[in-house]
């Protein structure tokens, strides 16, 4: 029987390419090729820059898959199916392949929409390495627990969370609230958490693992105009260790 060709998606992680797990950086150095998303034709793949210390760019083979950045389904239905059929395409017999994801392939990431529309495909093997979290990351820079005993944790996409009260009441109902993607929120979760007397509470981070790393307990200080996607915020209502 012959075998298929092989697409394993990796998490690399934050930023720093030193927390690529050890089963990751196996699946990039044996990866026939190198599949990263591009948000606009042209830019530059976070991910890509993550993993290149352990790609070897004269034998592998590097292929961008230009993704819109909509929440069109519309523009983004057409551009995952693209993108599948291209990675169809480069993989031929017994090859494989590695799609280079921030963070953890199925924690809001593309992967998850990529392999929805790769399912239908029955001449392709599709496997998952998991990555260390930007808030798992940033928590343990910051010196905070996310989690005690019974405490319940809730992660939340931050600019779908727009709506001051239905913050309130997640940061009453959980005692750690984790807000990804923060940056055009913020002014948002800021005001929610003053309400709450929770902003002596807050951990803000931003670009974790990477260069321009930002992380601080102190959010008043905040410009909160000009804060970038790759934001975060952790809200515990316990006490600090």
């Amino acid at each position: 029987m012959t075998e298929l060709p092989e697409l394993i998606a990796v998490g690399v992680g934050p930023g720093d390419p030193e927390l690529i797990t050890l089963k990751g950086l196996r699946a990039i150095q044996s990866a026939d090729v190198i599949f990263t998303p591009l948000s606009r034709e042209g830019d530059a793949s976070i991910a890509l820059q993550i993993a290149t210390p352990w790609i070897d760019q004269e034998r592998q083979r590097l292929v961008s898959l230009p993704l819109p950045m909509t929440r069109d389904a519309g523009q983004l239905r057409p551009a995952w199916q693209a993108a599948a059929a291209t990675i169809q395409q480069e993989l031929t017999g017994r090859q494989r392949g590695v799609y280079l994801l921030l963070g953890d392939p199925l924690l809001y990431g593309t992967f998850s929409y990529l392999w929805r529309e790769l399912h239908t495909a029955a001449n392709i093997t599709v496997k998952i390495i998991p990555g260390i979290t930007s808030f798992a990351a940033a928590a343990a820079a910051g010196g905070l627990p996310l989690t005690m005993a019974d405490e319940r944790l809730i992660v939340l996409p931050a600019s779908y969370e727009t709506d001051t009260l239905t913050l309130q009441r997640l940061l009453t109902d959980f005692s750690t609230v984790v807000l990804m993607k923060a940056g055009t929120a913020l002014p948002t979760i800021v005001t929610a958490l003053q309400q709450l007397n929770l902003l002596d509470h807050a951990l803000y981070a931003e670009r974790v693992g990477l260069e321009g790393e930002f992380i601080t307990r102190d959010l008043r200080t905040l410009d909160l105009q000009h804060r970038p996607y790759l934001s975060l915020v952790i809200v515990r209502r316990g006490g600090w260790l």
